[in-house]
C-alpha cells in the first residue's frame, strides 16, 4: 500500500467533492529555511502543476482564504505546508486511473505558484521530521518497505533505509513515521519499531511489539520523551481492534499499554496526536468515531470527553466518518465530517472556540499551524486554505 492519504481518503473525498478528500496525519516542515525555486518544464507541470487560487475568502468567525487550488490527484496526495517558507510539498501520483504511483515530489511556492519538481519514488507516504522530508512505504503489496530521507532545499535524496521484510499476505501499512521534535526519527513497520539517526541513518534502537500486534500509527510527544503507538491485532485476512502502547522515546522501554474501555470499540487502529502530558486518539467505531485523551505514563482516559461520550450527540469528540487533529500554538485543533472545527486546551480538553462550517468548507486534513501569524492551513474540498481562528484559540 502506497500513497496512504490517497487510499485512506478516497471514500471521504468522493462524498465531499464528487472525486476524493484527504484524512492524513498533519505535518509541518522545520521553519526558517531559505529556498530557491525554478520554473518547471511543461512535462513537469502536468504532475506538479500550480493553479492560481481564486481571489475570494469566506467571512465567518473562522475567516478562510484560499491560497492554492489543487487538482483532484494533488488533493488526495500526502502533502506538507511550511508556513515560514510559504511553500507546499506534495507527493503526487504520476498516474490517476487508478491513483497508484509512481509518486513525484513537488514543491509549490505560495502565493506566486512557482513550481519545482523533485525525484520520483515508488513509495507514496510523506512526512517531515528533524528538518528533512521522509518518503516511506512499499512499491507494491509484498515488496520490502523503505524510508528515504530527502533534503527539503535541494529535493535530493540523502539516504535510503530498508525496513524489515513483511510477511506474505500482510495487508496493513508497510511503514509509518512520527514527525516529532529534532533528533532521531521513530519508524514503525509491521511488528517492529526503529529509532533512526537523522544525521547518519543508523538504526539506534529496535524493539518488537508484543506478539500478535502490528504498528498502525506512531506519534512522539513535543518534548521528545514519550513515543505513542497505536497497534492492531493481526487476524486472518487483515487487522482488527486497537491496543495503545507508550514507550520511553529515549530508551525504548515500554511504559504503559491499554486496550479496554472505549478503545475496545475501535474497528482497526487509530490516528494519534501527541501533546504535553498525553496523546489524543481518534478512531473509527464503524460509520461513527471517537476522539479521546489518554494520559502519559498510564494511558488512562482524561475527562473531558469522559467515558459516556459515545452515548452523546455528535460533536468534537463523537463524530461521523472522519476527524482530523493537530497540535500547535498551544492548542489541539480538530475538524470533522460534521463541519465542526474547534480549538481545545490540549491538556484539559476544554473547548476554547468552535464553529460549524458549511459543506463547501469542510476541512480534511489540518496541514500546519502557524502560531506566529495566528493562522492554520488546511485542505477545504481540494483547495488549500489559510484559516484565521479566534484569538482565544492561541496560548
Amino acid at each position: 500500500m502506497t500513497g496512504y492519504r490517497a487510499v485512506a481518503a478516497a471514500a471521504a473525498l468522493l462524498m465531499m467533492t464528487g472525486a476524493g478528500c484527504s484524512a492524513g496525519i498533519p505535518s509541518q516542515v522545520a521553519p526558517g529555511r531559505a529556498r530557491s525555486a525554478r520554473s518547471a518544464t511543461p512535462t513537469q507541470l502536468r504532475v506538479c502543476s500550480s493553479v492560481p487560487a481564486a481571489q475570494h475568502s469566506e467571512s465567518a468567525p473562522w475567516t478562510s482564504r484560499i491560497v492554492l487550488r489543487e487538482n483532484t490527484v494533488q488533493s488526495i496526495s500526502d502533502q506538507l505546508v511550511d508556513p515560514a517558507a510559504a511553500e507546499v510539498f506534495l507527493l503526487v501520483s504520476a498516474t490517476n486511473s487508478p491513483v497508484r504511483g509512481p509518486w513525484v515530489l513537488c514543491r509549490i511556492g505560495l502565493p506566486a505558484g512557482t513550481v519545482r519538481q523533485g525525484p520520483t519514488f515508488a513509495a507514496g507516504g510523506l512526512i517531515a521530521a528533524s528538518g528533512d522530508l521522509w518518503v516511506y512505504g512499499a512499491a507494491a503489496p509484498g515488496s520490502r518497505p523503505v524510508v528515504i530521507q530527502v533534503n527539503p532545499v535541494t529535493l535530493r535524496r540523502i539516504r535510503l533505509i530498508r525496513l524489515p521484510r513483511l510477511p506474505a499476505g500482510f495487508g496493513g501499512l508497510p511503514g509509518t513515521l512520527t514527525q516529532g521534535p529534532a533528533g532521531p526519527v521513530w519508524v514503525g513497520s509491521y511488528d517492529t519499531l526503529l529509532r533512526v539517526s537523522a544525521a547518519t541513518g543508523a538504526v539506534l534502537a529496535r524493539m518488537a511489539l508484543p506478539a500478535g500486534l502490528a504498528v498502525d500509527n506512531v506519534s512522539a510527544g513535543p518534548d521528545g520523551a514519550d513515543l505513542y503507538v497505536s497497534a492492531t491485532h493481526l487476524v486472518r485476512g487483515g487487522m482488527a481492534g486497537l491496543v495503545m502502547l507508550e514507550y520511553d522515546a529515549r530508551t525504548g522501554r515500554m511504559l504503559a499499554a491499554a486496550s479496554g474501555g472505549l478503545l475496545a470499540y475501535s474497528v482497526a487502529g487509530a490516528e494519534l496526536t501527541a501533546v504535553r502530558g498525553g496523546v489524543w486518539v481518534s478512531f473509527r467505531t464503524g460509520m461513527l468515531g471517537l476522539t479521546i485523551h489518554l494520559g502519559a505514563r498510564s494511558l488512562q482516559m482524561i475527562e473531558p470527553p469522559g467515558p459516556g461520550v459515545a452515548l452523546g450527540p455528535p460533536g468534537v469528540f463523537h463524530w461521523a466518518m472522519y476527524q482530523t487533529t493537530a497540535y500547535g500554538g498551544g492548542a489541539l485543533w480538530a475538524a470533522n465530517q460534521d463541519g465542526l472545527v474547534a480549538c481545545l486546551d490540549p491538556q484539559t480538553g476544554k473547548i476554547r472556540a468552535i464553529e460549524r462550517l458549511p459543506q463547501s468548507q469542510l476541512i480534511s486534513p489540518i496541514e500546519a499551524i502557524d502560531s506566529a501569524a495566528g493562522v492554520i492551513f488546511a485542505l477545504q474540498n481540494g483547495e488549500l486554505a489559510q484559516i484565521t481562528p479566534p484569538r482565544r484559540c492561541w496560548n
